[in-house]
């Protein structure tokens, strides 16, 4: 007879460890742990992918031999997206960028460690990762929280529009961890809940793009870098020896704005001329995202509405090898 028990969707809740730890081991209920305002998840699942060796000449039929479980190769990604408030945006460059202090800042030279290094070591203490307990998403009646450890942020999407969410600031995130999901017993107290309100996209009162005002419909910006594992320490625990950023931050995003004198004057950019520019989103206090070098990337007329609109896709670039990318003053 099949197992009684089961997860409803909406008894699960998602806290989030602050604080440093040592890269691989889970933070414990003694450490920080905040429930963040979160509006949908996927839940990662310890599992290995399967490879088969070559077939034996003379044989139909695939023998068991020829399976191998890669452990040794295991990361696993889940994406939780978020409404953004002030904790939730500064938690979220934390652990991507290692920056989160309400001036948060992605310059050329950010690590994967937040320190201006490409790799993290197993064992070694850093606080821009973090450990993401699942409760009540455990498939065990008594093991019933499902914990995931040395997590970080490999990419996230900030975005604001007048026709979704109210207006609201999302945040969509993917995070990355190379140590297996595990569930266990309940034992991780919240010790605090963000309840503060997420940052409007009609609270916005400058935004400007080469100095030109413009009236945006909507917004995004998407931060993302590559991570690998590396390798493993034997093959029984299939502990990485540590994580490696694997190539360049990409800050890539997209302005939706009114079609009016703004983008004329500002042509020669949107046409292109190899040369950045800065973006600037404002909220008269509390909110400041600046980009200081950008070039945009084949800007088009939105004709699909009742009015037009112009599309400005763009990337962000550092000028030199210090400089920032980005930054978010937000409170």
């Amino acid at each position: 007879m099949a197992e009684t028990n089961f997860q409803a969707g909406q008894d699960i809740k998602l806290i989030f460890a602050d604080g440093a730890s040592n890269l691989g081991t889970a933070h414990v209920d003694g450490d920080t742990f905040k429930a963040l305002p979160v509006i949908s998840f996927t839940v990662p699942h310890d599992s290995a992918a399967l490879e088969v060796g070559p077939q034996r000449s003379g044989t139909l039929a695939q023998l068991e031999k020829q399976g191998r479980h890669r452990r040794d190769l295991n990361a696993w990604t889940f994406d939780v997206s978020f409404k953004g408030t002030p904790t939730v945006m500064n938690s979220v460059c934390q652990w991507a960028f290692g920056d989160g202090d309400g001036t948060n800042t992605l310059t050329a030279s950010s690590g994967i460690d937040g320190s201006g290094n490409a790799k993290m070591t197993h064992g070694t203490s850093y606080s821009n990762q973090t450990t993401v307990v699942f409760q009540n998403a455990g498939s065990d009646a008594t093991n019933n929280d499902v914990v995931v450890r040395g997590c970080v942020v490999q990419s996230f999407t900030m975005k604001e529009a007048v026709g979704s969410d109210a207006g609201q600031l999302v945040c969509d995130v993917t995070f990355w961890t190379a140590y297996p999901p595990a569930e266990s017993a309940n034992t991780f107290a919240t010790d605090s809940t963000d309840t503060a309100a997420p940052k409007s996209i009609f609270d916005k009162s400058a935004t400007t793009f080469n100095s030109e005002a413009l009236l945006l419909n909507g917004w995004d910006v998407t931060v993302s870098r590559g991570l690998e594992r590396v390798s493993s320490q034997d093959y029984s625990s299939y502990l990485p020896f540590g994580y490696v950023q694997t190539g360049p931050w990409e800050v890539t995003g997209n302005l939706s704005a009114k079609r009016d004198d703004s983008i004329y004057d500002a042509l020669s950019k949107l046409q292109g001329d190899s040369a950045g520019v800065n973006i600037s989103i404002d909220e008269s206090s509390g909110f400041t995202l600046d980009i200081p070098d950008a070039m945009v990337d084949g800007s088009s007329v939105d004709s699909g509405g009742s009015y037009l609109f112009q599309s400005i896709p763009f990337r962000a670039f550092a000028a030199d090898t210090t400089a920032t990318v980005l930054s978010l003053t937000i409170s």
